[in-house]
């Protein structure tokens, strides 16, 4: 499967991207398969029924958020903490960390982060994250938000 949207959709079965979610089963368990668009346009978010982990990949992490589409972002957002509503999430892991404990971040490119926080991210940083969208609607740049940076590309 390549990487692109079409790829994507076809591959899983999206064909309502990105307004409806779909599942994977893995023979006996199943993956919820959510539609993640902002930072990558075919950017998906995996939810492990069996362990309650939403897996968001470089759409929540403690570290730099690069978000290149706005409203696709927001919405992806939205979609989230819809979607987390009646399920036990237990954490919301992304794809890696670029900020030590304090919420500093480290140069890129750094090999060496001692300090960092762990990966494990909650529900709660993905409403801080509805917040910080808000408060930084039509703004530019970058904004420390604590447990990440949201680095607009537009």
């Amino acid at each position: 499967m390549g990487p692109g949207l079409d790829e994507v959709t076809a591959a899983f079965g999206l064909e309502e991207w990105p307004d409806r979610a779909g599942t994977l089963d893995l023979g006996g368990r199943v993956v919820d398969l959510v539609p993640g668009p902002g930072h990558q346009e075919a950017a998906l978010v995996f939810y492990d029924r069996h362990t309650g982990l939403l897996l968001t990949g470089d759409s929540l992490y403690p570290g730099r958020l690069y978000v290149e589409d706005r409203a696709a972002y927001s919405a992806t957002v939205d979609r989230l903490l819809d979607f987390c509503v009646g399920r036990e999430v237990r954490h919301v892991l992304g794809c890696h960390i670029e900020m030590n404990g304090a919420g500093e971040e480290y140069p890129r490119g750094t090999v060496y982060q001692p300090d960092e926080p762990p990966l494990q991210l909650g529900v709660e940083h993905l409403r801080m994250l509805r917040r910080a969208l808000d408060e930084t609607a039509g703004a530019q740049g970058s904004h420390a938000y604590g447990g990440f940076v949201l680095v607009y590309g537009d």
